[in-house]
């Protein structure tokens, strides 16, 4: 099972850089940098905010708000070795209730995560996520 203080259990996430038009722009790029996710272009959609206390995920840069955000997944490329840690990550498929619950994100997670299932079923048709296991994504990565 994930660990949730470990900081390498994670989604693909950042901060916004010079060349990042927005933080939707920095979410995809992020997304293939630290996953070799496709995200369907330009359906990035933002979920609301998280307080951090410390800014200890971004080297203890003191108290700030983190946004978070959700897109359509298109794709899964093969999984490489981080650059930023030079570990390979274990990729889990897992509801978005699961997802909150792997992270430790608390109540305001589970709400955020619930809106992120609601808005891909409203706007981007996509079903609801039934109970399953959480199960590891194959190496080489799957397409849809």
């Amino acid at each position: 099972m994930i660990d949730p203080a470990d900081p390498l259990a994670m989604l693909p996430g950042g901060t916004v850089e010079a060349t990042d038009a927005s933080p939707e722009a920095a979410l995809v790029r992020e997304a293939v940098e630290e996953a070799q996710l496709t995200l369907a272009p330009g359906r990035v959609e933002r979920l609301g905010w998280v307080y951090d206390a410390t800014g200890d995920v971004y080297g203890g840069i003191g108290e700030c708000a983190r946004l978070r955000l959700a897109a359509p997944i298109t794709g899964v490329g093969p999984s490489t070795i981080d650059p930023a840690s030079g570990r390979r990550f274990a990729r889990l498929l897992a509801t978005p209730e699961q997802a909150a619950a792997l992270l430790g994100w608390g109540d305001q997670g589970y709400q955020q995560a619930a809106r992120a299932a609601r808005l891909a079923h409203e706007r981007w048709g996509i079903p609801l996520a039934a109970p399953s296991p959480i199960t590891e994504i194959p190496g080489e990565g799957i397409g849809w």
